[in-house]
């Protein structure tokens, strides 16, 4: 054997045993055996995952298998509280009748503008848009890009930073935080490429967050390249990250490679929702504009084979293609009475269960103008025709439900909508 080579498995050996000894008191994937890791500072940690991918977490955030997503939450649990409707439940008239109703059955009202507390609120962020879920007890605020007012000088720049509630709609929990990338959520994973002039940097579009168990959330990614002086950018693929709860902040691990390559769906971007035992991704494409899979809500969500899609035409047929599908696929896509059978959402929106209507709610943005609403009995469809909620506002970009604020049993909830500014937050009222 050459002398150099006993040198380097020396070191080897040594570097390991220093881990093992020093820090080997963290089991990430609660399979009893701990992990190797290293404390770095501020109060994180370091570990080599079984896939062979470091993860750095908050060591004050730490539980045993905190990576290891369970189904412990199940199916039962979600059910019972999604049907506890009250006892008065509304039923909606065709869309037409609605819109005569506006007034009368129901109201839509500006309420304000979405706040922070302390030094952000103070110096004015604003940004993309903020999405909104709920793990355990703590409502999760994640965001696009976003700045103070005046530019990224002011307190700095996120592509996507994350939050915990406060006890209300309208304000946003950022007391102790003066540069808002203190909190980015998803981030590039080290293995992945580095952008390649002339683009300069990562750009990551957020899904919201849905809940696997009581500790474990999942939520998606679309990464890109960007950062070129002509405002080009790259594709780069879907990315799918596990959300525990930090002591300050919510906390994402990528668990390792992006799920897919540059040309597949964008997954969960215009939605994700967990319903029953499975992981629903609404993604813009398809003959009618929107797509949806599912997954079991399990570690499932990190194989891109276990994904199955709604055929196309269907009301209840399901494809497992073993991969994601393309965004130019037409093999897949959800049903609607919409006229042309066609949904009405070119951006951003929300899917969530409305307890007071008993259906399944969508909500989205068309041509940055008007925001509509469709309403089924199962989360793939048929949805109902276009119900509109808001036009003549101005523009309006990402229009997101706040259901976790809804007090009522659904007779009211609220959401907001930027875009590259202050949020607007609306109140809907129900009275069928």
């Amino acid at each position: 054997m050459h002398s150099h080579s006993l040198i380097l498995i020396l070191f080897s050996l040594s570097f390991l045993t220093a881990l093992a000894t020093s820090d080997k008191r963290y089991d990430l994937d609660g399979n009893g055996t701990p992990d190797l890791c290293t404390t770095n500072s501020g109060g994180t940690a370091s570990c080599l995952l079984s896939n062979g991918s470091w993860t750095t977490f908050e060591t004050s955030a730490y539980h045993s298998g905190m990576l290891a997503i369970s189904t412990k939450a199940t199916a039962a649990a979600t059910s019972s509280a999604k049907h506890a409707s009250p006892q008065a439940t509304g039923i909606l008239p065709d869309p037409a009748t609605f819109k005569r109703d506006n007034g009368t059955k129901w109201s839509i009202k500006y309420v304000g503008n979405l706040a922070f507390t302390d030094t952000l609120q103070a110096k004015r962020l604003e940004g993309d848009k903020c999405r909104s879920g709920k793990l355990g007890n703590k409502v999760i605020w994640n965001c696009g890009d976003m700045e103070c007012k005046g530019g990224w000088t002011v307190c700095g720049f996120s592509m996507g930073p994350a939050f915990y509630g406060t006890s209300s709609v309208m304000t946003v929990n950022t007391t102790g935080i003066s540069l808002v990338q203190a909190n980015d959520f998803i981030k590039p994973w080290s293995g992945d490429p580095k952008p390649v002039s002339p683009q300069t940097a990562f750009g990551m579009d957020t899904s919201n967050v849905a809940v696997i168990n009581s500790t474990h959330g999942v939520a998606y990614a679309w990464e890109i390249w960007r950062g070129a002086s002509d405002g080009s950018f790259g594709n780069r693929g879907n990315a799918v990250v596990s959300v525990t709860l930090g002591a300050q902040k919510p906390i994402a691990t990528r668990r390792g490679p992006l799920l897919t390559g540059p040309h597949a769906l964008a997954l969960g971007m215009l939605a994700i929702l967990r319903d029953g035992d499975f992981i629903y991704t609404y993604s813009i494409g398809g003959p009618s504009g929107i797509i949806i899979g599912r997954v079991k809500a399990s570690d499932a969500v990190f194989s891109a084979s276990e994904y199955a899609f709604l055929k196309a035409g269907s009301e209840s047929t399901w494809v497992t293609p073993g991969t994601i599908p393309n965004a130019t696929t037409t093999a897949y896509g959800m049903t609607t009475s919409n006229s042309g059978g066609k949904f009405s959402c070119n951006v951003y929106g929300s899917v969530f269960f409305n307890a007071y209507l008993n259906r399944y709610v969508i909500i989205c943005t068309a041509f940055e103008h008007f925001t509509n609403m469709y309403i089924s009995s199962t989360p793939w469809g048929p949805w109902s025709a276009e119900y509109g909620l808001l036009n003549g506002w101005g523009v309006g970009y990402g229009s997101m439900a706040h259901p976790e604020y809804s007090t009522d049993g659904g007779k009211t909830f609220h959401f907001s909508q930027g875009p590259d500014s202050v949020f607007n937050v609306f109140k809907v009222s129900f009275d069928f």
